[in-house]
């Protein structure tokens, strides 16, 4: 005596089809039930204008508008304002840099 499941059973490729349609259902509602990953952004204690107190060599020939080889010079004939040498890196203070330039400004009394 055998069984027929033809009728009451179906293909082995539907029954795999609706698995993988549950499967997928069941993903879509657990992701749309998850809370969204928002990227916080951390703003520093510290405000802007304190957070940079030292200048870089490019960064100081931008301020200028001067080439870096100008820098160089300046401080091999010691004409260049006071500068920090760390780690072999030429650094300028910004406080230095402020006091050189008012130090360098013409006032002209007509």
């Amino acid at each position: 005596m055998g069984t027929n499941n033809t009728s009451s059973s179906k293909p082995r490729a539907e029954k795999m089809g609706d698995v993988l349609y549950a499967l997928s259902n069941g993903i879509a509602k657990t992701a749309a039930n998850e809370p969204k990953f928002e990227p916080q952004h951390l703003v520093p204690d510290v405000p802007a204008e304190h957070a940079r107190q030292l200048l870089t060599e490019t960064m100081l020939a931008d301020r200028w508008v001067c080439s870096v080889a100008r820098l160089q010079r300046w401080r091999t004939v010691g004409e260049s304002p006071q500068y920090l040498k760390i780690v072999g890196k030429v650094l300028y203070r910004l406080k230095d840099i402020e006091a050189y330039e008012e130090a360098c400004l013409i006032r002209k009394a007509f």
